[in-house]
């Protein structure tokens, strides 16, 4: 009894005993190398006069213990403009306590922690008030009230020598709030100036509907283009271990081809949803060749309804949910909350913490830094979505998060790519996607009918995509319809959709593959096409002529899901990973150290649902069958992480095994 009694007190003080002592990391990791971290900021304001009050070292120093982050990123400069810390350079808040950077940098350092700012950037209210001239001047003549013009001294006089301040602190880097998404187009008389002397273009452009608003649109890129490489340049020269990024750059935000150096790729995700939006945001950065991670809010929240919802903090198991969406598409992860208005943190972060990264820890082997096997290619028309833009950067149409759910909700593992991800390897891809789309360069398209021609199959959906592929269709005409209700059929069931159509009279030879019906009865079948086939060359064609993934995205059905299902397998019907037995699996096919991984997600729970502030229980899935094309029998298959080895059933190339219960994620690691 005496014994047991021991052990006990001895676990129990064991917490307080680490207490001071360094974690055994090894060495500090770089962010390239980074898989998990927290981020905290506050967008301090002016009227703190207390930073730093309840902050203490051992706060710190039990988070990191208990937590074991990778990277900590805390609060710095927001978009208020007012800095967390004692800066000589920018402004800070009233009154300070004791200098929480200071403090941050000193436990940090002792534990081996990396240490990042959050610090905004184009964004910056107290410089446009206090230097009201500096403000961007929108195309009514009026001064915005929190972005700085790219033709202002701010850069030289506050961002560079703030960056540099904090280099000086001995912090490890950056990562840049309010950048790319914030920018606004700049109707200052410099601006204008310098857009028609690179352009020709004197008659300017102030709304979408003018003559040259895309080329002033591109113009407007290509400053904060120019802002961006000074001010990572100019740190980089300054110190060259000086790891930054900026928030949202190369991803759905700015889909363009990585050309500035930043040292990582990072954007937080939406506070609600973050399930899907995770796995379509992980999608568009993987690709881009750089380290990247994925930040969930910690908390729910909808702007849309700010000062009515309440600011709920999420589960673990809900955080879990959307840290396997990141990590199945192999990047890192990171959580964000607010820390308390003196800077100090809130302690029962650590038990949430703590539960979630031993969920990440148990996986990160598997996962970090994998790479996709090719299946199927969603195109991100780049092109297109400037070309359409109302605004410089911001994110694309919902109909490609659309097109993307219904292929992950059909169970299908698919990458997100850029015109520049795809040039020169469509060969590689099995499908190849192209949703909702108006616009296509020359040379791109060409490319894609040699890539049918040549063997490929082309998935084009949507009302002016077939209007895009109207030759390779098979279409005699083309009309489009305004946006109505219709009915669709899939898997023996009935249902509604509400899209604008495309309406094609077809050349003899096209295959209708579906069509419309007048009402949700098998008696009432219309003859409108909604669906063909066309063979060119060695390969294929099909379109759907409605807009299905800005419907799936507003209503999901799974009727949709299935019709959506039922037009791949007619192009693609030997997936490398086929599973049954329960429609609420993400799939993903990752190769890492010789060995395929196939990533099985559970998205059941309330992550759709608005209303939920939070959801702490997902239910469990049971007896999963997963279909493998191995071609030759495995040495084994492996649920990981449990490290369980499954029953293989080897027959004609492929690889069964029954997955007994999948609670949030698990992978099958394939040995050959």
């Amino acid at each position: 009894m005496k014994q047991i009694d021991l052990k006990l007190i001895l676990l129990i003080l064991m917490p307080f005993s680490l207490l001071g002592q360094p974690l055994q990391t090894p060495e500090r990791l770089k962010r390239a190398d980074s898989f998990f971290g927290v981020h905290f900021d506050l967008h301090a304001t002016e009227d703190i006069t207390d930073a730093g009050k309840t902050l203490t070292h051992e706060m710190i120093d039990t988070f990191l213990v208990k937590v074991r982050p990778d990277f900590i990123q805390i609060d710095c400069k927001g978009h208020s403009g007012i800095s967390s810390y004692p800066t000589k350079v920018g402004f800070p808040v009233k009154g300070f306590q004791k200098d929480p950077l200071k403090l941050w940098r000193e436990v940090t350092e002792k534990q081996n922690v990396p240490l990042f700012m959050h610090f905004s950037g184009v964004w910056d209210d107290q410089v446009v008030k206090v230097h009201p001239d500096w403000a961007v001047i929108d195309a009514k003549g009026e001064r915005s009230k929190k972005n700085v013009s790219f033709f202002s001294p701010y850069l030289d006089t506050y961002l560079i020598p703030q960056l540099k301040e904090l280099s000086d602190y001995g912090v490890d880097g950056a990562w840049m709030d309010g950048d790319n998404w914030a920018v606004e187009t700049d109707y200052c008389e410099a601006s204008l100036q310098r857009f028609t002397k690179e352009t020709g273009i004197t008659d300017i452009p102030r709304k979408p509907t003018d003559q040259y608003f895309p080329e002033f649109m591109e113009y407007t890129r290509s400053l904060f283009r120019e802002f961006l490489k000074k001010y990572v340049d100019a740190i980089h020269q300054y110190n060259p271990e000086f790891q930054i990024t900026s928030n949202w750059a190369y991803s759905s935000m700015m889909p363009e081809k990585v050309d500035i150096g930043l040292d990582f790729l990072s954007g937080d995700l939406t506070a609600q949803n973050g399930v899907y939006q995770s796995a379509f945001e992980a999608r568009c950065l993987a690709p881009q060749g750089k380290p990247w991670d994925l930040m969930a809010w910690g908390f729910s929240w909808n702007w849309r309804d700010e000062g009515r919802m309440p600011r709920s903090a999420k589960s673990s198991v809900q955080l879990m949910q959307e840290a396997a969406q990141c990590m199945a598409m192999g990047g890192g992860f990171q959580v964000y909350y607010q820390q308390n208005r003196d800077l100090s943190l809130k302690p029962w972060l650590e038990t949430t913490l703590s539960e979630l990264a031993k969920f990440c820890r148990d996986r990160q082997q598997f996962v970090h830094k994998s790479e996709s096997v090719p299946q199927v290619a969603l195109l991100y028309p780049t092109a297109a979505h400037f070309k359409n833009a109302a605004k410089p950067y911001g994110g694309p149409a919902t109909g490609l998060q659309g097109a993307l759910n219904l292929v992950l909700d059909g169970q299908h593992p698919v990458e997100i790519l850029m015109e520049h991800h795809l040039r020169g390897r469509m060969e590689q891809y099995p499908l190849i996607i192209v949703s909702e789309c108006n616009y296509l360069e020359a040379d791109f398209k060409n490319e894609l009918i040699a890539y049918i021609q040549n063997g490929g199959n082309l998935l084009a959906i949507g009302a002016e995509t077939a209007k895009l592929f109207e030759k390779e269709l098979g279409a005699t005409s083309y009309v489009k319809e305004d946006e109505k209700q219709v009915f669709i059929a899939a898997s023996d069931k009935i249902g509604a959709v509400r899209s604008a159509l495309a309406l094609l009279g077809l050349q003899a030879g096209v295959k209708e593959t579906s069509t419309f019906y007048e009402t949700d009865d098998f008696g009432y079948k219309g003859k409108i096409v909604a669906s063909t086939v066309n063979h060119i060359g060695k390969g294929k064609i099909a379109g759907v002529y409605f807009n299905a993934g800005s419907a799936y995205f507003e209503y999901r059905s799974p009727v949709l899901r299935d019709y959506m299902g039922e037009r791949i397998t007619e192009l693609f019907p030997n997936p490398m990973v086929r599973v049954s037995g329960s429609h609420l699996v993400h799939v993903t096919v990752n190769t890492l150290n010789g060995k395929t991984y196939v990533n099985l997600i559970n998205v059941a729970g309330e992550h759709t649902n608005q209303t939920a502030l939070s959801y702490d229980e997902i239910p469990p899935l049971q007896n999963l069958t997963v279909n493998i094309q191995t071609g030759k029998k495995p040495a084994k298959i492996v649920l990981q992480p449990a490290g369980k080895q499954l029953k293989v059933k080897f027959v004609n190339g492929i690889s069964t095994v029954v997955v007994p219960k999948l609670e949030i994620h698990g992978l099958l690691e394939v040995t050959r």
